[in-house]
């Protein structure tokens, strides 16, 4: 084999090892206010971010359409993730929140983890991206 060939195939071995450990996450979302329209915002966070807006470590906006969407995140590294979904009726990328701190846009979390006197646990959130699958994550907006 000539050098440059076994360069070509070491690199496309790599590369096929490293899309190997990459797994889809899907977020079924329902209970979206259609008339309130603006983004879905769905996203995972690593423990350390949860729930933090604008520090997810890996999230998508998509334009409400419907009452029930779905959000695809595609190539998640494999591991634990916190899940989480809003509708940003008014667009500004922000989870707008009222004077005690609650959410007053809709919002939903993986495992339908409950809002108590704040945004609930890393662990009653918790999703595992498993390698070549695709984790589906249904979450009621409330």
């Amino acid at each position: 084999m000539t050098k440059s060939f076994k360069i070509i195939l070491w690199l496309m071995l790599f590369a096929a090892s490293a899309q190997a450990q990459t797994g889809n996450v899907l977020f079924k979302v329902k209970g979206i206010k259609t008339a309130k329209a603006g983004n879905i915002a769905a996203g995972i966070f690593v423990k350390e971010n949860f729930p933090e807006v604008g520090k997810q470590f890996k999230g998508k906006d998509i334009k409400v359409k419907a009452s029930e969407m779905e959000v695809l995140l595609e190539d998640v590294p494999v591991g634990i993730y916190g899940a989480v979904v809003y509708q940003d009726t008014d667009s500004d990328q922000e989870l707008d929140s009222n004077f005690m701190g609650f959410p007053k846009e809709p919002i939903g979390f993986a495992n339908n983890a409950k809002i108590r006197f704040g945004p609930p646990k890393f662990e009653d959130a918790a999703i595992e991206v498993t390698e070549g699958k695709t984790t589906i994550v249904e979450i009621n907006l409330k």
